[in-house]
């Protein structure tokens, strides 16, 4: 009989999770996309200390080099899937992405994502990020999936134009559900300050 009530409990918790989880998914829209409205409830904010950034890398390693130093100048953790050298560049990114679902970080950012070659494999990665509440971001992307509710934003990197918006800054608005537009300029150039 006690092991009965164990189950029945553990059954509750596991339902009380899954319930809980589901509210961090809004929608019709994607995780951390909100561009027109304030959000409903005041939040002032994930610490930059506690963000982990989950980077999915690109085909060109100086591109990921240049944003992990980026993040690293302005004080934001960030745990980085290389994906050039694999055999499989693709089926590896979207192996990370589900992996930095599983492991809870603040957002994921996958670089030159091209979901015009395998859109079933990006989609099924995409959608763990989703289910866990974790807001995805696009960084210059070939060809992003057709369902946007898989990404709250594409950022596309230029150093050079005076307008653009530091990295971390995007990063952070992002993460903190803040008004944003969908498709984001920014630069890698950073204050360090925070």
């Amino acid at each position: 009989m006690t092991s009965l009530i164990r189950r029945s409990v553990a059954a509750l918790c596991c339902a009380a999770a899954c319930v809980g989880l589901a509210g961090c998914t809004p929608p019709g829209r994607a995780v951390g996309d909100t561009q027109d409205r304030d959000a409903p409830v005041a939040f002032d904010g994930l610490d930059r200390g506690d963000v982990v950034i989950g980077y999915v890398g690109s085909d060109l390693t100086a591109m990921d080099s240049l944003m992990l130093d980026a993040f690293a100048s302005a004080g934001l953790k960030a745990v980085y899937v290389p994906c050039a050298s694999n055999d499989d560049p693709a089926a590896a990114a979207q192996g990370g992405v589900e992996d930095m679902a599983f492991r809870q970080v603040s957002i994921i950012m996958v670089a030159r994502l091209d979901a015009g070659g395998d859109a079933a494999g990006w989609d099924d990665a995409l959608s763990e990020a989703r289910r866990a509440g974790i807001p995805v971001v696009l960084l210059d992307p070939l060809a992003a999936p057709d369902d946007d509710t898989l990404f709250a934003a594409t950022f596309t990197v230029n150093d050079r134009a005076a307008d653009a918006t530091a990295i971390d800054d995007a990063v952070m608005t992002v993460i903190d559900d803040r008004p944003h537009e969908r498709e984001m300029m920014v630069t890698t150039f950073v204050d360090g300050a925070g």
